[in-house]
């Protein structure tokens, strides 16, 4: 009795298993869905479209680069990664102390792709394939223009059921475009910013641009 009572028992797990509904099967049109979602919303600088389509991590990231702007001196700029130090000015160069101070990690983001600060050149022509898609985390290949992959992917993240895009994964493979764009220029990283903030805003920035604002 006491040895059929225990077969009972070591057989139960399984049973339950048997009994759970199976996990839907990881469906990469999804993360296809988001991904489209989001060159929209760049293509159309609709920002508060982007916004809802990138993962918690990028609108902290982002939120992250608003407190640059608002605390970092010439020292504490140098002590981050251009392409982040570019991103922090150009918030600082472009909105009141109180505004940025008072914005979201979300509005940061929508603030961004409505400015055109956030991949929009070149968007149009932005394709990917090969999509991979484990547990709760996706990728897709960045294509040429002719359809062959690059070795650069596009990563996702499934929160609350839904496929979101990492900008922050997204951003840090653009650095080295950074990079080669200073080498290129021949100028220094200062200047470089300084020409990047007159270019993108229209508005020449002063000296005191290094300096957090009062």
């Amino acid at each position: 009795m006491r040895s059929l009572l225990i077969l009972r028992l070591a057989a139960l797990p399984i049973l339950i298993l048997l009994g759970l509904p199976l996990a839907a099967a990881a469906n990469p049109d999804d993360v296809k869905e988001s991904f489209l979602t989001y060159k929209t919303a760049i293509l159309t600088s609709n920002g508060e479209a982007a916004a809802g389509v990138v993962t918690q991590d990028s609108r902290d990231y982002f939120r992250k680069l608003a407190d640059q702007a608002l605390t970092m001196d010439w020292d504490g700029l140098h002590q981050i990664h251009i392409s982040d130090r570019l991103y922090a000015m150009l918030l600082r160069h472009s909105l009141e102390r109180d505004r940025l101070a008072a914005m979201s990690g979300s509005e940061v983001v929508s603030y961004a792709v409505e400015k055109g600060w956030i991949g929009k050149e070149g968007a149009d022509q932005l394709q990917l394939g090969n999509y991979q898609v484990e547990g709760d985390v996706a990728s897709g290949t960045i294509l040429r223009p002719d359809g062959g992959e690059t070795s650069f992917k596009m990563e996702f993240v499934k929160e609350e059921g839904r496929w979101l895009l990492d900008l922050v994964a997204l951003m840090k493979l653009t650095r080295a475009a950074f990079d080669y764009s200073i080498q290129q220029t021949g100028i220094s990283e200062d200047d470089f910013v300084m020409l990047m903030l007159e270019e993108v805003s229209g508005r020449k920035p002063s000296p005191d641009i290094w300096s957090p604002p009062l």
